[in-house]
C-alpha cells in the first residue's frame, strides 16, 4: 500500500521517535553537533513490516504450517531501563556516533546506528497453527548510515537520516507454552523521515546514568551516552525568545506532551532509501512493506493543534 505525498505533508505521515523534552536553547554558533542519542515514541498501528517478498517458510509454525506472507502490524513498548521509567514511553534508541562539524555551507555529516527498538503487535496473528504474539528487537550488530545535517538559522535546521536495521521477530503463541516460542531474522532499510528538524538544546533529555535494554531480553545492558546539544524533531523557530509551557493534544485517540505552540505529528520512514537524498526532501509515495513511524512535536505557521484531523493507517 502507498502513501499519498499530499497525506504525508498534510498530517506529516510518513518511518521513526522524538524525545519529548523540549530544553531551552543553547547558544546559537555552536559549530559542532555532539555526538549523542536521540529516543523516539512509536505510534500504534503505524509500524508495519510484511512478510510478502520474504515469505517465513512452510512448517515454521509447526509441522503442516504454509508459508506466511502476511503482515504485521506493531505499536511501541516501552524500553527496559535502569532507572525504572527514567525514559518514559521511549521504544526506539538512535545513536550518532561522531562529532558533526558543519562547514562553511553550513552542512555536517555523521554515523548513525538504532541502539535499540522494542516494537510488539497491535493483535496476534493468525497462522494456520494458530495465533502468535509478535515482538520485534534488534539483533547483533547494527548498520550504520549517513546522517545529513543543515543549520538553516542560528538555532538549528533540518536533517535527513536514511537507517538500516537488523532485526529479531519472536513469535509466541497465544495458546501454548513459551517454550514453542519460534524467532526470524530480518535486515530492513528504510528511507529518510518526513518532517526532519532540529534545534540545539542545552536542557538535557534524560538526566543521571540510564541503562537500556538493547536486544530485548529484559535487561538492561548499555549505559546511554551523555545527552547532546541536539534536538530532533523540533523546529527552533518555535523556542525563541521564551519558554515553552507543557500541553497534551490527542491526535488520532492518542499522543505525546509537546510544549506549546508545537503540535504532535506522525513522522515515518519507509521502505526505500537513497543513500543522499536532495535535503528538504519528502519521503513521498513509498512502499510500505516496512513502515516505522514516530511521534515529533513541530511547529506550523498558522496551524492550530485542535484543529488538526486524524487520518487512518496508511
Amino acid at each position: 500500500m502507498k502513501v499519498s505525498t499530499t497525506l504525508m505533508r498534510a498530517a506529516v505521515v510518513g518511518v521513526m521517535v522524538l524525545a519529548l523534552a523540549a530544553g531551552s536553547p543553547a547558544l546559537a554558533g555552536d559549530n559542532v553537533i555532539h555526538k549523542g542519542v536521540d529516543v523516539w515514541m512509536t505510534v500504534a498501528g503505524f509500524a508495519k513490516t510484511s512478510f510478502d517478498k520474504e515469505p517465513i517458510p512452510a512448517g515454521f509454525f509447526c509441522a503442516d504450517s504454509k508459508p506466511f506472507t502476511g503482515s504485521v502490524v506493531f505499536k511501541g513498548a516501552p524500553l527496559t531501563v535502569n532507572p525504572l521509567h527514567s525514559l518514559g514511553q521511549i521504544d526506539t534508541v538512535v545513536n550518532r556516533l561522531d562529532d558533526a562539524t558543519f562547514n562553511d555551507k553550513g552542512e555536517a555529516t555523521t554515523r548513525i546506528q538504532l541502539m535499540a527498538l522494542s516494537l510488539v503487535s497491535v493483535q496476534p496473528i493468525e497462522t494456520s497453527c494458530g495465533a502468535y504474539d509478535v515482538a520485534v528487537s534488534l539483533q547483533g550488530e547494527q548498520p550504520t548510515t549517513t546522517m545529513r545535517i543543515v543549520r538553516k538559522e542560528a538555532l538549528g535546521g533540518t536533517y535527513t537520516a536514511p537507517l538500516a536495521l537488523n532485526v529479531k521477530a519472536v513469535f509466541t503463541p497465544v495458546a501454548g507454552s513459551k517454550g514453542e516460542r519460534r524467532e526470524v531474522s530480518r535486515r530492513i532499510e528504510l528511507g529518510p523521515g518526513t518532517n526532519s528538524v532540529w534545534t540545539y538544546v542545552s536542557a538535557p533529555q534524560y538526566k543521571g546514568r540510564v541503562r537500556i535494554d538493547t536486544n530485548g531480553d529484559g535487561r538492561p545492558d548499555t549505559a546511554l551516552p551523555a545527552a547532546s546539544n541536539f534536538l530532533a524533531g523540533v523546529a527552533p523557530a518555535v523556542l525563541k525568545g521564551s519558554v515553552a509551557k507543557p500541553m497534551n493534544v490527542q491526535i488520532g485517540g492518542g499522543g505525546p506532551s509537546c510544549p506549546t505552540p508545537l503540535c504532535p505529528y506522525r513522522s515515518c520512514h519507509c521502505t526505500g532509501w537513497d543513500d543522499d537524498p536532495t535535503y528538504d526532501q519528502p519521503a513521498g509515495d513509498c512502499e510500505s512493506s516496512h513502515l516505522h513511524c514516530v511521534w515529533v512535536c513541530v511547529h506550523f505557521p498558522d496551524v492550530e493543534c485542535a484543529s488538526v484531523q486524524p487520518i487512518g493507517p496508511p
